[in-house]
């Protein structure tokens, strides 16, 4: 029974190489009634996840940093990417100083029209709306270098079951506004709910906006050198009961549990 118990976990599957990208949203607690606690990930664990990349001699690096090694195609062996979807409050809370305490960095996908308000897309019945960081601490952040940004569009919605129109008004305006904010260029997009990622003509829209990277909500590691044309680059999504287990498996398998 034990046995057939662990084969939730990828342990027996084989190894895969590839480009590691964790993906987290919520830094903190769950609200009482949450029926999203897999989006959180206490600080505590948070903090251990980051113990375990350090000691196992992981390079933490942001986007800025991935450019290289995609223009070199160079080994990305040792190389990992923290991402946040979203942009909440509590990854400037949490996340942030934890990052600046042990040397390592982040990137946090924006969604620009919430900075400063709440994530309005979700349902409160599944969970009561969360602060977005704001205006201020999404700066503070930056200035720091220990985290970057990326465009996660205006509103967050799921881009495939919008018009055409608004869709590429979601992917070109936010990089607009986000480079007015940040006085830099973005590079990097994400897609909200990993809706159109693998679409040719969403992914057209987001490269002729200008960006470098785009990512999908897929879970799993993409081959490298990437193949820019050919797919976006997946990520391994860390929920609320990830251990440091779960972190290797993701890094080897490209999956921790499989159900």
């Amino acid at each position: 029974m034990a046995f057939a118990y662990s084969l939730r976990w990828s342990w027996w599957m084989k190894n895969v190489y590839g480009l590691n990208v964790l993906v987290y949203h919520k830094i903190g607690y769950p609200p009482k009634g949450s029926k999203l606690k897999s989006l959180w990930v206490s600080p505590q664990r948070f903090e251990r996840h980051i113990l375990y990349l350090k000691k196992n001699n992981y390079k933490i690096i942001t986007f800025s940093e991935l450019v290289n090694y995609y223009r070199n195609s160079s080994p990305i062996n040792d190389l990992v990417l923290i991402t946040f979807d979203d942009g909440y409050e509590n990854n400037y809370t949490y996340a942030y100083p934890l990052l600046k305490k042990y040397g390592a960095k982040g990137n946090i996908f924006v969604v620009y029209n919430t900075i400063g308000n709440v994530n309005i897309w979700h349902n409160p019945e599944t969970e009561v709306w969360q602060k977005m960081a704001t205006r201020d601490m999404l700066l503070e952040m930056d200035k720091s270098g220990v985290i970057e940004f990326g465009s996660h569009t205006m509103n967050h919605p799921r881009l495939l079951n919008i018009s055409k129109e608004d869709a590429r008004w979601e992917i070109f305006e936010s990089k607009k506004q986000l480079e007015n904010l940040f006085q830099k260029e973005m590079i990097a997009f994400a897609y909200p709910y990993g809706s159109g990622a693998y679409d040719e003509t969403i992914r057209k829209m987001v490269f002729d906006a200008g960006y470098l990277f785009d990512f999908s909500f897929k879970q799993g590691k993409t081959k490298w050198p990437w193949e820019r044309g050919k797919q976006p680059l997946d990520r391994l999504f860390i929920q609320y009961s990830d251990t440091t287990f779960d972190l290797n498996l993701h890094f080897k398998k490209g999956v921790a549990k499989l159900f």
